[in-house]
């Protein structure tokens, strides 16, 4: 069970301006959105630069993720049997998106290429769909079947050949590794988990102009040098039971809390938890939809009381 000096560690979260943003998750989570500004992602629990959390809570009020996380290595139990540092940076990262309209079509770097280019982790990721069209639809995936044929639909521009288009619902799930052709259209919601990375190659914008006027920049020579042709639809999921995702980079659990029941995981080192839907308790402190929070290396058993739709993370 958890001890005493355990604390829940509240996080606010950063949110992202994006062309195709909206207003809309300021109704849906009550987030006190900056006014009048697209905002396309909330980053819940994130240690990255380009979206950091804060504590909002406790000892280590003010302190960003990337502070506690560096400097309080115990809460996260990082330190291996000889002190040395397990994971350099904080590993994970979990956001709501809006796409109010839709997203580039884009591609992220596995780690090896991420690392050797970019000195950070590749990006592989999650989406659980909130919100999506009645006959809603992602793309994933492509449909070449070489490099060369692949080369060729994308210098044409023929995306009605190249891209795949898979159909979605509510509360579906999908897993996205690196390497994958992707992108969300519009009037999609989604809970994403993914590695604490902000690479990007897009292949196609929609000729969209940022707010200069100018049009986004695309990353084709990348995007080509790192698709898969063929494309790999193998999934690396795993998921099992409430596991909707289980493997090297992270695991993923979907919890629908019905009355009062108790949750043990023991073989963890810390837990980042965040509140989809409705209002509770986890063991004496409430907690409500929007809000996301650690529950440090020691505290891995809690109770939790109410109706409620929690996505629990770890690595």
């Amino acid at each position: 069970m958890n001890n005493s000096t355990s604390q829940i560690i509240f996080l606010k979260p950063a949110f992202i301006r994006k062309l195709w943003g909206s207003q809309k998750l300021a109704h849906k989570f009550n987030f006190d959105l900056p006014k009048n500004t697209p905002i396309g992602e909330a980053w819940l629990v994130s240690a990255h630069p380009n979206g950091m959390s804060y504590v909002l809570n406790g000892e280590y009020k003010g302190l960003s993720l990337a502070e506690l996380f560096k400097q309080q290595p115990s809460l996260f139990a990082n330190l291996d049997s000889s002190g040395n540092v397990i994971n350099k940076e904080y590993p994970l990262l979990t956001k709501i998106l809006d796409a109010n309209d839709s997203l580039s079509v884009q591609i992220h770097p596995d780690d090896k290429f991420a690392e050797k280019n970019h000195q950070c982790l590749g990006k592989t990721e999650c989406w659980y769909i909130l919100e999506c069209l009645p006959k809603g639809k992602v793309i994933l995936g492509h449909n070449a079947k070489t490099k060369d044929q692949f080369n060729q639909w994308l210098a044409k521009g023929q995306w009605h050949k190249l891209l795949k288009y898979i159909p979605i619902k509510k509360d579906q799930f999908i897993y996205v590794h690196s390497l994958k052709i992707h992108g969300l259209l519009a009037h999609t919601m989604v809970f994403e988990l993914q590695q604490s990375s902000d690479i990007t190659y897009r292949l196609y914008d929609y000729g969209r102009k940022d707010e200069l006027g100018n049009l986004r920049n695309l990353h084709l020579k990348e995007a080509s040098t790192i698709v898969l042709a063929p494309d790999l639809n193998s999934s690396e999921a795993n998921g099992h039971d409430n596991y909707l995702v289980d493997n090297k980079f992270f695991k993923l659990i979907k919890l629908i809390n019905e009355g009062i029941k108790h949750y043990s995981y023991p073989n963890t080192r810390w837990l980042q938890i965040s509140v989809l839907d409705g209002n509770g308790i986890i063991d004496d402190t409430s907690i409500k939809k929007g809000e996301s929070f650690i529950l440090p290396n020691g505290y891995n058993d809690f109770c939790l009381s109410g109706n409620m739709l929690l996505m629990v993370a770890y690595c």
